[in-house]
């Protein structure tokens, strides 16, 4: 502590007279009354406190949202834009489920890098043009391919937050399937490192805890290392940039209406929904469960860049997509107090907007971290 009021004061002192406010003769009657200096405080880290900074007025918060969305696009790495190499997308494997069909996907978000997930689709073609859901997982194990178990899947059913096994066991896809019947064309694509995701293990992109030195030199390195930090090169901006893809991706396909695009996801599936529809215009509506809060931030490296958080907080970035449609649910974990916490910032927000009906939360403490039957 003495060392670091020694450093506040040593500071003052030197910028005040290199600046002419005061003669070294008064150095020790100013050094009692030295200023607070907000880099002398604590550090804030993803389990501080975020609360949102509401503008007054719709004019500043137009501001606002333009430096923040900028602020977003640079620490992700992607400002400018990369450009957008050909997707080179295959569509395999067709199952006939009866009011649905489910299809493997694999396309080229950068060339020879590839995104892998599922396609469901409705039977019924008569309709024409569908909306198009994009579905990013959030950190459960095997990803779109997990499975609760039966022991778990009954818990859920006698807790009421599940009515049927196959739900039970399978949530995320569940989810899926549910929308497809609903007669949505539905993208399940897999985070870095989950089910088929295979060229960046799960272990470096979501448990990175170990530095490699044979990848942190300056003419060969890998994520994490200082050269790609510096360079503003990230796990989080690479998987920003997949669902960028995803968007290209379903939008292109002929049965998709590209003005009719949702996403929605649970836990780190909603840090990708939220980020993705404050960068990106095209998502008309979104749904991030289970995630947007003024407490915890995301606890995996995949939700996490270097700034994007600075002077903001997650309830700031999924306001970035009013005054379209945003739907929120909170459970008993981090987001347990979005009722009085973030939520009221929000509706205030919308309100500017003059559509204070087109945001929503659905708070269901008794439930834990989950995306189940409730809220789907």
């Amino acid at each position: 502590m003495k060392l670091r009021h020694q450093s506040k004061v040593l500071s003052y002192l030197i910028a005040a007279f290199v600046f002419g406010s005061i003669s070294p003769l008064s150095w020790s009657q100013e050094a009692s009354s030295v200023p607070e200096d907000v880099r002398m405080g604590e550090l804030k880290d993803l389990n501080g406190y975020f609360p949102m900074n509401l503008p007054e007025t719709l004019t500043e918060w137009e501001k606002r949202s333009e430096d923040l969305r900028r602020q977003l696009k640079v620490f992700l790495g992607l400002w400018p834009m990369p450009e957008k190499s050909p997707m080179n997308p295959v569509i395999h494997g067709r199952i006939d489920m009866g009011d649905y069909t489910v299809e493997k996907v694999y396309f080229e978000s950068f060339p020879g890098f590839y995104v892998t997930g599922n396609l469901y689709r409705p039977t019924n073609s008569s309709i024409g043009k569908r909306p198009g859901i994009l579905c990013p997982h959030g950190h459960w194990e095997n990803g779109r391919f997990m499975d609760a178990g039966e022991e778990s899947a009954a818990r859920s059913i006698e807790q009421g937050a599940e009515a049927m096994e196959p739900g039970a066991r399978s949530v995320l896809q569940a989810r899926c399937v549910q929308l497809a019947r609903m007669g949505a064309v539905v993208f399940h694509y897999d985070m870095i490192g989950y089910a088929d995701s295979l060229q960046i293990g799960y272990g470096i992109a979501h448990r990175f805890s170990q530095q490699r030195p044979e990848l942190n030199h300056p003419d060969r390195w890998g994520m994490f290392s200082p050269q790609a930090e510096s360079k503003l090169q990230n796990i989080m901006g690479l998987q920003t940039w997949n669902s960028i893809r995803a968007l290209d991706f379903i939008e292109s396909l002929p049965d998709v209406d590209p003005k009719r695009i949702g996403v929605t996801g649970a836990s780190g599936g909603g840090t990708q929904t939220f980020i993705l529809s404050a960068i990106d215009p095209r998502p008309q509506v979104a749904f991030p469960a289970v995630m947007v809060s003024t407490a915890m931030q995301g606890g995996c490296v995949c939700e996490n860049a270097s700034g994007i958080r600075v002077g903001a907080g997650n309830v700031d970035i999924a306001a970035l997509i009013a005054p379209r449609p945003l739907g929120l649910t909170a459970a008993n974990d981090w987001t347990v107090e979005m009722e009085t916490k973030g939520f009221p910032e929000l509706r205030a927000l919308y309100g500017m907007h003059h559509c204070e009906d087109k945001v929503h939360l659905t708070a269901r403490t008794e439930f834990g971290h989950n995306y189940n039957l409730v809220s789907r």
